[in-house]
């Protein structure tokens, strides 16, 4: 257990100064998107919010309490990583590396093809969808749910890969950089972004609708003279709050690309006001011998 909580200490301030040492270089500028005070804070908010998940009194109550526990899991699947990637820290991470690393990272597509593309391929958005998906409803399996409760280390495979997959996932979201496929289509990433929603309110959805305690933790949350058990105040927890972030972000999405579509320059009257152009879709031009 100190193994494992000096390794994540190590890695967090390994990024915290990487991160702070790339602002200062002037790549870094040109290289991050719109470089302000809010990526940095939201880069900041993003690594505070990861010490409180996995080093505050949250990480020993999420293995009393249900609910507690939900609120865990939204913070590694929702709430870090949008917070994290809406500052496109990358880049500014790779300029706080060393010349030389950064030339090994340059040239890893010429080094290790292969690697490269078989990162590339796992990592697409639907593999990615899926991937999230399935560990996150993986997590909330009976049998599973009790090993947790008995064995820390299993509860910490949990943190990892809960916040592995939506980190992934994210990354497409916000088409952060590297940019290793291709951007969704504005729509697509509007859909996609939805769709991190879908299993998460499932979830709160059928353990709302249970009346039968499904998972049994050694604490329970009593409120006086309300029949609202920790399941129950859990359940809520997933349904209500569950999906704020990806649907937000969804909502967020779709503004900017209507902005944009409202800030493009109206054609000139000579292209849209042709015959041609003013036919219906599917029909061709008008027949010669009428």
């Amino acid at each position: 257990m100190i193994f494992w909580n000096w390794s994540i200490i190590v890695l967090l301030g390994t990024a915290v100064f990487l991160y702070g040492r790339g602002w200062q270089q002037p790549t870094a500028v040109s290289s991050a998107l719109l470089p302000n005070p809010w990526r940095s804070i939201s880069f900041v908010a993003a690594v505070l919010l990861l010490v409180l998940a996995l080093f505050s009194p949250i990480h020993a109550l999420a293995a009393r309490y249900f609910s507690i526990h939900v609120f865990q899991r939204l913070l590694l699947v929702a709430v870090i990583p949008s917070l994290f990637f809406s500052g496109n820290p990358l880049p500014i991470m790779f300029a706080g590396l060393p010349a030389q690393w950064q030339k090994k990272l340059t040239q890893l597509s010429q080094t290790a093809p292969k690697l490269v593309q078989t990162f590339v391929r796992c990592t697409s958005p639907v593999p990615v969808w899926f991937l999230f998906v399935s560990t996150f409803w993986l997590w909330h399996d009976v049998q599973i749910d009790r090993w947790l409760l008995q064995a820390p280390w299993v509860h910490r495979l949990e943190n990892v890969t809960l916040l592995g997959t939506a980190v992934f996932y994210w990354w497409h979201i916000m088409a952060a950089s590297p940019r290793l496929h291709p951007a969704l289509p504005p729509l697509w990433c509007v859909g996609y972004a939805a769709l991190g929603a879908v299993p998460i309110k499932l979830v709160g959805l059928v353990l709302m609708f249970t009346s039968t305690a499904v998972y049994h933790y050694p604490a329970e949350i009593s409120f006086y003279n309300l029949e609202i058990t920790d399941q129950s105040l859990g359940a809520a927890i997933v349904w209500a709050v569950g999906g704020v972030v990806f649907t937000w972000t969804a909502v967020l999405l779709m503004r900017s690309w209507l902005k944009e579509e409202d800030e493009k320059p109206n054609l000139p009257e000579s292209i849209w006001s042709s015959e041609e152009m003013m036919l219906a879709p599917g029909f061709g031009r008008p027949s010669p011998y009428k």
